[in-house]
């Protein structure tokens, strides 16, 4: 006996369900490996993106760190520049680079403490204000008392002695006269403001 559809062609199964049950019906077929996978992957992703987001290098550290400022250049006799020494300090260094006339904050410094040893590294920076409020002045030749540089020193070091007063008025009277001579390539007038 034989089959009448034995020889003809069969026509595929049509689900004549919606869309949206079909649907429904394919995301219940998919296998609980499967989602496990992919929660597996996005947990993996996310963990390399906080692993990134930690390990990023740190701006400041990148930048590499600035070298402390050498003096400016000071004449020699024949008038040409040559450079000062290095500071120690790097709060003698910061006050070399404010000054407004190239002081040498090290050899101000230098200079107060032939006299008066208890000046810090930290003084620096008043020193070289003191110094060049009082080479705008743009006088030659100052005493060694004198009144405007005692006001500035007794302002700057409210805890000073008079005698420490009077020692740095002195050196620092001396100091400028050296440094204005230096930016006008002239002789100093006083050899030495000290008294001997």
């Amino acid at each position: 006996m034989s089959n009448s559809n034995s020889g003809a062609r069969q026509t595929p199964h049509q689900d004549e369900r919606s869309a949206t049950a079909r649907l429904g019906d394919r995301v219940a077929s998919i296998r609980l490996r499967t989602l496990g996978m992919v929660a597996g992957l996005a947990v993996l992703v996310l963990g390399l993106i906080v692993a990134l987001a930690f390990l990023r290098p740190d701006e400041r550290a990148a930048v590499p760190a600035a070298a402390p400022p050498t003096a400016p250049p000071v004449a020699d006799a024949s008038g040409q520049p040559q450079p000062g020494p290095t500071p120690a300090s790097p709060p003698v260094a910061q006050a070399q680079a404010q000054s407004k006339f190239g002081l040498n904050a090290q050899k101000l410094l230098d200079e107060m403490r032939t006299h008066n040893p208890n000046i810090l590294d930290a003084d620096a920076l008043k020193l070289v204000q003191v110094g060049d409020t009082n080479l705008a002045r743009n006088q030659a030749n100052l005493t060694a008392d004198d009144p405007q540089i005692r006001d500035q020193v007794r302002a700057a070091f409210p805890n000073a002695t008079d005698e420490q007063l009077a020692t740095m008025t002195r050196c620092t009277a001396e100091y400028v006269e050296r440094e204005w001579a230096r930016l006008h390539n002239t002789t100093p007038p006083d050899s030495d403001d000290h008294g001997g």
